[in-house]
Order: C-alpha cells, then structure tokens, then sequence
C-alpha cells in the first residue's frame, strides 16, 4: 500500500512540477536506490558488463539508475501532457513498414525491452490505431489498476500477463482485427520462456511474440525508445519478422524469438545505460 500511496502523490505533484523540479528530484531518488539498495546495484552491474565488458564502470551503472528514474518521471508526466506536445517531441525512425501495415488494417506486435521512456512511443503507436500491451499484474491490486488508468489515458488498452486462456484468445482476436500489441520481451517472469544467445550468453525470453505471430500472421517489429539530453525522445525499429515464412512449431517459436533477442540485443548496444534491467536476464536457466 506504501507504493500505491508514493505513485499517487507521484501522479498530484507530476500535475504542478515543472519538467526541470522533477528531473532533480527524480535524480535524486535515483541516488538513494543506487547507494542504499546493493543488490539491485550488483544486478545492474553485471548485466551491463555482459553488455559492455570493461566499459560497464560506476559511472554507466549511476547512469542507469538515473535513466530508470527518468523513465518513472515521464510515466506519471506523460498522461498530463498534450498528445501533440508528446508527439512533437518524438521522432520516430525507421517506421514506415510499421505504418503502411496498419494502413492495410494489419495487425502488428511490437517487442520491447525495458528501455528508455517507451510509453511515449505509445502515444506514437496509439495515433497510427487501437493499440494495447500486456502488463504485468502487479500488487496490491489498486496500484496495477493506478497504472491501468495511467496508460489508458495515453490511449493503452492493458492486457494483463497471467496464465488466462481468455486474455491469449482477447490478443490473437485484436492482432485478426488489424490492432497494435505491444510486448515486453527481454524478461522471462514465468521462468518458461525459450532459450536464445542474448549478447553471446544463453538465456530464455518469453515466446508470446513469436506464438501470437505465428497464430495471427502478424508481423514482429521489434523497438525502443531512446531519451534524449535535450528532454525530446527518439523511436526506433528494426526490420519486421514475418512469420508467414516459418510453419509453427516448438523450434520455429524458438527461432523467431532468437530473432527477435538479436534485434533487441541491437537496440540496447546503443546506449546500455538505458536498459532498465534490474533482474538478470540470465538467470532462469537450469543448472548443468
């Protein structure tokens, strides 16, 4: 109930701050997680050495956590601001196969990491046609539907990640009616997810893109979104991955989804310190 009450204050004063007051104070957050959470420090730490090797110093960690922070004070800033504010300062890369999909009334799964400030990509996604993601289901409850209502008012229907066969039915039928889903990619939370080489380690990410690709026939494009010095936003995609040239199966899902790791692995080699990952992406696989 703490969480629910610090993001509800969070969301009154993002209302009134000016975007300079609340950049200092979400770096000052950013300063107390990194000095009096070790573990979390630790995490972050190694993943970026995977990425970086012996570039990945205190200095890209410390980094990290203010990017992190960054991304939180754009969650609660983004829905008090104007749509054509948001996309203005939004410049979008490498779009146009996206695009002239959702003109022919395509459905489109776009596979994210936990990067930069992607819900403003989403304002981006929610102008070109319905769009949706899969959240997870956090708790308490209240605070997941807090979220909920936050991202709806950026113009993101939320699906919840849970074991429901109703919710994967609800996705396959918005995908056939031409809709926009986004998926969170570079994060095994069920432990179940298929083993790809992600940055030259093995690893499992969960095949929800791959498996809806291949049921509905949409294509995976997969993105991110960078944050700029200058408080403007860039979006980036790679090349789509078609799945109509693949038939469906455990290996083909496992193939696809190594596809998507690449393009993903792509994205965060740009700018590591963007990568909000605070869990290892490494970890849920067997011991040998």
């Amino acid at each position: 109930m703490i969480k629910y009450r610090l993001f509800w204050l969070g969301n009154i004063l993002a209302k009134f701050l000016p975007m300079r007051l609340a950049t200092l104070i979400v770096h000052c957050g950013a300063w107390l997680y990194y000095a009096f959470f070790p573990s979390k420090r630790r995490v972050v730490t190694e993943n970026l050495k995977v990425v970086m090797g012996s570039e990945a110093d205190r200095r890209e960690v410390r980094k990290a956590f203010k990017s992190y922070s960054e991304y939180w004070r754009d969650f609660l800033m983004l829905p008090q601001m104007p749509r054509e504010e948001i996309l203005a300062r939004l410049e979008v890369m490498n779009a146009e196969k996206l695009e002239e999909a959702v003109a022919r009334g395509e459905g489109a799964i776009v596979a994210l990491p936990h990067f930069g400030s992607w819900e403003a990509g989403a304002v981006y996604l929610s102008n070109l046609g319905t769009f949706s993601s899969v959240a997870e289901v956090i708790t308490p409850p209240i605070l997941f539907e807090f979220f909920c209502d936050l991202r709806k008012n950026l113009g993101i229907n939320i699906f919840p990640y849970d074991e429901n066969a109703e919710t994967r039915t609800k996705l396959l039928e918005a995908l056939r009616d031409g809709h926009i889903i986004a998926l969170l990619c570079d994060r095994d939370l069920k432990g179940t997810g298929v083993e790809v080489n992600f940055f030259s380690k093995k690893a499992t990410l969960p095949p929800g893109a791959a498996s809806l690709a291949l049921k509905s026939g949409s294509p995976i494009f997969c993105a991110c979104v960078f944050n700029r010095e200058d408080g403007t936003w860039l979006g980036k995609f790679t090349e789509p991955i078609y799945p109509e040239h693949f038939e469906p199966s455990d290996e083909v899902i496992a193939n696809i989804m190594q596809l998507v790791a690449g393009r993903i692995e792509s994205l965060i080699a740009e700018n590591p310190s963007q990568w909000h990952m605070f869990l290892s992406p490494w970890s849920n696989l067997p011991a040998s």
